[in-house]
């Protein structure tokens, strides 16, 4: 998806929250791939509507490229304002420019970028994330399936829950996970900049 995109899902996400069912789309999502049967069985698990349709804007960014348009088709026949309404915030994106990116590697030194992160670094990071954590470990590569399970094996502790996933994915990429890969994927989720430089000073 692009960032463009990510923002309108960040700006309309309050509205988008309150008037949507996402019972009645998540199966043409399905259809098309994007979304996965682990995520369909996720949402089925939670009870409130409003935490599932949260729960699938959180999702759809790290969706790959098509997400978005498949997004708002599913949206055609049953919430035919939030289509339009998505389709003239992406028309009205076309014309704004890009905002100045704040290069938050620029604060951090080239070896600590081209080196993998401590446990200790990734633990510092994981005390300071919000819900914009599952963005970024998407944007690592990491499944829902793979999330599901850093929550189930810590259910009452989300610092944890962060850090055994930024474990495993140090775990599954070894030397390619490094400290400039993870600074992007936080930048893709709209981490504050000041989270992601703290954390590697």
């Amino acid at each position: 998806m692009e960032p463009k995109q990510r923002r309108i899902l960040r700006r309309l996400r309050l509205e988008l929250a309150d008037q949507l069912r996402v019972e009645q789309l998540v199966q043409y999502l399905y259809q098309e791939r994007v979304v996965s049967q682990n995520f369909l069985e996720e949402l089925e698990a939670e009870p409130v509507s409003v935490r599932r349709t949260l729960k699938l804007l959180d999702y759809l960014p790290g969706r790959g490229p098509r997400a978005f348009a498949a997004f708002i088709e599913s949206l055609r026949d049953e919430f035919p304002w939030l289509c339009r309404r998505l389709e003239e915030e992406e028309e009205r994106a076309e014309d704004e420019p890009e905002p100045p990116e704040d290069d938050v590697q620029s604060t951090i030194s080239e070896d600590i970028l081209n080196s993998v992160p401590t446990d200790k670094q990734l633990n510092r990071l994981s005390s300071q994330l919000g819900a914009e954590w599952e963005r970024a470990v998407v944007d690592l590569g990491l499944k829902s399936s793979d999330i599901y399970r850093c929550k189930m094996n810590h259910q009452y502790n989300v610092q944890a829950q962060i850090l055994s996933a930024f474990l495993l994915w140090k775990q599954r990429l070894g030397k390619r996970a490094t400290v400039r890969n993870l600074c992007s994927s936080l930048i893709s989720a709209e981490v504050d900049r000041i989270v992601i430089s703290s954390a590697f000073q």
